[in-house]
């Protein structure tokens, strides 16, 4: 009898737990999305605002360096 409660209790707290897996997963990829969008943000303050222009320049050179010796 202890057995046959305990295996319904699991079973209904699995239903519980895929009935609701749609709702932590929507909101875990939100949080994912409105931290890359924080980040991004962040990142774009710093290079408009706080890098010279000539810093700017050279970021540039190295993404260009960089992504030029990756394709061989």
């Amino acid at each position: 009898m202890k057995q046959a409660i305990f295996y319904i209790v699991i079973a209904i707290a699995l239903i519980g737990l895929l009935l609701n897996l749609d709702a932590f997963l929507f909101s875990f990829v939100k949080m994912i999305i409105s931290l890359a969008i924080f980040a991004g943000i962040i990142y774009a303050i710093y290079y408009f605002f706080f890098l010279t222009e000539d810093q700017r320049k050279y970021k540039r050179a190295q993404r260009k360096y960089r992504k030029r010796n990756k394709k061989k």
